[in-house]
């Protein structure tokens, strides 16, 4: 006898998953490329079908009630499973590795690292994606994750260096104090991380500082900044060592400090064990040490 399958419409579960994640209608309805009206019909449907209500609306926005929080997580994954079982029939999880990781991260201490990890595995199919600290950990995103968030649940954490700025300059800026660039830009912490910096070497701010801040907001820019001979910048050790050896930039004074943040590779513990995953993982914590 072929077995029959007891369970609500898979367009229904797929459509109420999306919903779950977005909590928006519109937003689920635009990522499966169908109506509005065709997601809420889905949603009502698989309501009526398990006896719950599993949506709810709380002033403009959508909740989740208590049945449809478990039946989010489950369908979580579930669907995780079923890609990844899609991708093994086509061969892409024996071989492709997404690793999402922060811009400058990856620019500045990851790329000029590549072509040894693509010598030692060559049949690994290793994609880039840049994300921002508000991405989410999930396998609808990438497989593995190089973030500044120690832990989150279901994901076991490596930690491959702990972050420190350190004060760069180019070479021909002539002499101090000069001007300064930093990414602290809100109004009332304007150049803290140079105050911050000064205080930790036991230096004194007017040493360094001429005329008015230069403002950018990530250390990327600050980077290029220097480089185009704007000012000084503090920026992370990796991306100003690039800039020292390609002789660009010259370190200014004072001891590297540290930022409390650290940069930690991420994946989920039920996937840890793939073999293009341990394989990354193992290159990754030899090459941050």
């Amino acid at each position: 006898m072929t077995k029959k399958r007891s369970m609500p419409h898979l367009r229904a579960l797929q459509s109420f998953e999306a919903v779950a994640r977005h909590l928006s209608v519109s937003h689920a309805a635009q990522e499966l490329g169908v109506t509005q009206s065709a997601v809420s019909h889905q949603i009502r449907r698989l309501s009526e079908e398990l006896g719950e209500r599993l949506v709810e609306r709380q002033g403009r926005g959508l909740v989740l009630t208590e049945a449809g929080r478990r039946l989010a997580l489950e369908l979580d994954r579930a669907f995780d499973l079923i890609e990844r079982s899609a991708a093994q029939v086509v061969g892409a999880a024996n071989g492709t590795v997404r690793l999402a990781a922060y811009g400058t991260f990856a620019s500045g201490w990851l790329v000029q690292r590549l072509p040894e990890f693509f010598a030692r595995y060559p049949d690994i199919d290793l994609q880039l994606i840049t994300v921002s600290e508000e991405d989410e950990l999930s396998d609808r995103v990438a497989d593995a994750f190089i973030t500044s968030v120690p832990s989150q649940r279901g994901y076991r954490s490596v930690l491959l260096k702990r972050d420190h700025l350190i004060a760069v300059a180019p070479p021909d800026l002539g002499p101090w104090p000069c001007p300064l660039i930093t990414t602290e830009v809100s109004p009332s912490a304007v150049g803290a991380d140079w105050i911050d910096y000064c205080r930790h070497n036991g230096l004194e701010l007017s040493t360094f500082q001429k005329e008015s801040w230069r403002l950018c907001t990530h250390y990327q820019l600050a980077f290029d900044m220097a480089r185009a001979g704007i000012g000084a910048a503090l920026v992370p050790d990796f991306l100003g060592e690039r800039g020292i050896a390609e002789g660009t930039l010259q370190r200014v004074y004072g001891e590297p400090m540290p930022t409390g943040s650290s940069y930690y590779l991420s994946i989920k513990f039920s996937r840890s064990q793939e073999r293009a995953l341990a394989s990354l993982t193992q290159w990754l914590r030899a090459a941050a040490r």
